[in-house]
């Protein structure tokens, strides 16, 4: 049974530890990231036991990479003391994961940590608490032996193939040199043995795997605690300087997160607490904040899902969440799309376009991942959407430095492409957009998908406010904003989705529960049902919410969240933040849960082996930030327009706003923005 017990700050289960388990627990420090696995069994396959790093990839065939799996080097094994059911806790104050079980001669408890105070740092430390006088005997193992198995784009077909990407260059009794096979890129992995009692001690090296076995004679009631850390270089860095004492300064970091990014609710669901707070938690986990040179992939560390690629999920999904909470962190995940426009011009290029065109699946390297065709070459709107997050970061902090420099030619290159990717229609006086997905992937490559288009035109306005476009071009520019086509029905006061969702015919009643609907009919026959995989224009409502009427939001909710499958994860949240902006509660908290508690409560059961669902955290921190507290800026200046819903009865939380931190509360009585000083 996959139960797991939230409490506001610690998540737990008992059980063995499973793939479920494995997503669950996983902590990470946004460079380095481990997987909840158990320190003391070996790996089942070759993949097992994932540790990543943040920005390592390597080649699986031409042009298309996969993030790299780490070697193991964290094993304490109690030999003959290896548990079944193990009692997990994940402290979300400090960040550290506690594995506990028993035998009948000892008591065993292993903590963990990935140092949010040391971006290289693994701490691990098994303590032994003795029933019954005797001998144990502790081997830590060290072992080089790692290969990935990356995921297809086709998430109907099961991995099985097996990929090298790393080769062992030498094993001493503390490291393991490394590189990738396809670039060369250096992987070097470090760690120390230590324990409080003198241990006898024993290392051995094999051609695969180091071995310290340490074993100590304890009396009934005494406790032995034997400590591994783990430092991870790659391309040549030096190692850092350890603090005296690493894990209190992994939790004054965590205090400091806390102190900027927590969100306090009071709420008739006694578990909502801590699912939020887990979202927070799991986003911090995965953001390297420092680092420019990285972003979040779609499942973030937490797995191999998607090869690690960035989608449109960080700047939609994950980017409010930071410009509110870390300014400097929402600044480096623009900065790190900002320092791929050569590869996006270069994408433009090859698709006989002008100006930027970002890819889809963005690897590392800046190159389209996807190997799908239609999407691939189909599911523009990213583009427009890294404009639009650059824009709402600059309303949220007046980084004029960013404005002036990353921002402006972002601005101007993605407006270049839009320019040249409409097509004018000389007939209607109209610029359409030919060939084309929105966020919902279901309609087939379409014609006008009125949130592409809503976008581009958007993206095409920001470039003529800030950017450098030539005299001809800004002309250009004037001319295909005001006319690019947005599909509307005046009668019904209802914007269309594109042009050819109304034409298809309805999807039969035989769907089966939360299950995707891609593993009850294939993906050609859902593209021609009238079925959405997520809302593009309940999205579109929440992204400019002083654009549109109350009336348009509400017809937009009524028409199609009836037809949608919400087969994409990232699709609850935004329909709970529309819900609570237009007061419909029960739909609003219906959505609300699936949202925070997707993977907690695996509503997709695709937790364990996917990992776990970034942009459905961030959504789900948006849909009670700026949905159900009201979160918003009116005229430039940081206000709210709650919209709590009968469960919630209080929301509070702190935002940064142009250099200053405000604390913002909502409640039954009303609410408060108040600066901190």
């Amino acid at each position: 049974m996959k139960h797991v017990s939230i409490d506001p700050w610690i998540i737990g289960r008992v059980s063995p530890v499973d793939d479920f388990s494995e997503a669950v627990f996983f902590i990470g420090n946004g460079t380095l990231g481990v997987r909840g696995f158990g320190a003391w069994e070996g790996k089942r396959s070759p993949q097992a036991h994932g540790v990543f790093r943040a920005g390592l990839f390597s080649e699986i065939k031409p042009g298309i990479t996969d993030m790299v799996q780490l070697p193991d080097a964290l094993t304490l094994r109690p030999l003959g003391e290896e548990p079944q059911i193990v009692t997990q806790r994940l402290d979300m104050r400090t960040g550290v994961l506690t594995q506990c079980w028993e035998t009948e001669r000892a008591t065993f408890c292993m903590r963990r940590a990935v140092s949010m105070a040391d971006s290289q740092l693994i701490l691990q430390r098994l303590t032994i608490s003795a029933k019954q006088a005797g001998a144990f005997t502790i081997e830590a193992v060290s072992s080089t032996e790692v290969k990935n198995l990356p995921i297809h784009d086709d998430q109907t077909i099961t991995a099985t193939e097996y990929v090298r990407l790393l080769k062992a260059v030498s094993l001493t009794e503390n490291a393991m040199h490394l590189h990738t096979l396809a670039e060369g890129t250096p992987v070097q992995i470090l760690w120390t043995v230590s324990d409080d009692r003198d241990a006898n001690r024993r290392d051995t090296l094999e051609k695969l795997a180091g071995c310290t076995t340490l074993t100590a004679a304890l009396t009934q009631g005494e406790t032995w605690t034997i400590e591994k850390r783990v430092r991870v270089l790659v391309h040549g860095e030096a190692p850092n300087a350890e603090a005296e004492d690493p894990w209190e300064a992994n939790v004054e970091a965590w205090r400091a997160l806390w102190d900027d990014c927590d969100i306090e609710v009071e709420s008739d669901d006694p578990e909502l607490q801590g699912a939020l707070r887990y979202n927070v938690f799991q986003m911090l986990c995965n953001n390297a904040a420092e680092n420019r040179t990285v972003s979040i992939g779609a499942r973030g560390l937490t797995h191999g899902r998607y090869k690690g690629n960035t989608f449109w999920d960080t700047e939609i999904f994950l980017l409010p969440f930071f410009q509110w909470t870390r300014p400097q962190a929402a600044k480096n995940l623009l900065l790190y799309r900002a320092d791929r426009l050569d590869d996006a011009r270069a994408l433009a290029k090859k698709q006989n376009l002008d100006g930027a065109r970002f890819p889809w699946m963005c690897s590392q390297r800046g190159t389209e991942q996807c190997e799908t065709w239609d999407t691939g070459l189909c599911e523009v709107h990213v583009t427009a959407d890294i404009a639009y997050a650059a824009q709402r970061y600059l309303e949220a902090t007046g980084d004029e430095e960013f404005l002036k420099g990353p921002a402006a030619e972002l601005f101007t290159e993605t407006a270049r492409y839009w320019l040249s990717r409409l097509t004018y229609e000389p007939a209607k006086d109209r610029f359409s957009s030919f060939f084309v997905k929105g966020p919902d992937e279901y309609c087939g490559t379409t014609t006008n998908n009125t949130f592409t288009n809503y976008m581009a035109r958007n993206n095409i306005l920001l470039a003529l406010q800030y950017g450098s476009l030539n005299s001809e071009e800004q002309k250009r520019a004037r001319f295909t904003a005001e006319r690019i086509e947005l599909l509307y029905d005046k009668e019904r006061a209802l914007y269309l989705q594109d042009e050819l969702l109304d034409r298809l015919e309805p999807l039969p009643d035989t769907m089966n529960g939360d299950a995707p609907s891609y593993t009850q009919y294939s993906y050609d026959r859902m593209q021609r049902y009238r079925a959405l995989k997520q809302a593009d224009l309940v999205l579109l409502m929440n992204l400019f919410p002083d654009e549109f009427t109350k009336v348009q939001k509400r017809n937009i909710f009524d028409y199609y969240e009836p037809v949608t499958l919400h087969d994409s994860t990232l699709s609850y949240g935004p329909h709970a933040q529309l819900a609570l902006t237009l007061g419909l509660w029960d739909k609003a908290e219906t959505y609300l849960r699936k949202g925070v508690y997707l993977d907690l409560k695996d509503v997709k059961g695709v937790t364990s082996r996917e990992g776990l669902h970034m942009a459905s955290m961030g959504s789900a921190w948006q849909a009670v930030a700026l949905g159900a507290a009201g979160l918003c800026l009116k005229d430039g200046q940081l206000s709210a327009r709650p919209m709590l819903p009968p469960s919630i009865q209080r929301v509070m939380f702190r935002v940064w706003h142009r250099g200053r931190r405000y604390r913002v509360e909502a409640t039954r009585e009303g609410h408060t923005v108040q600066e901190e000083r």
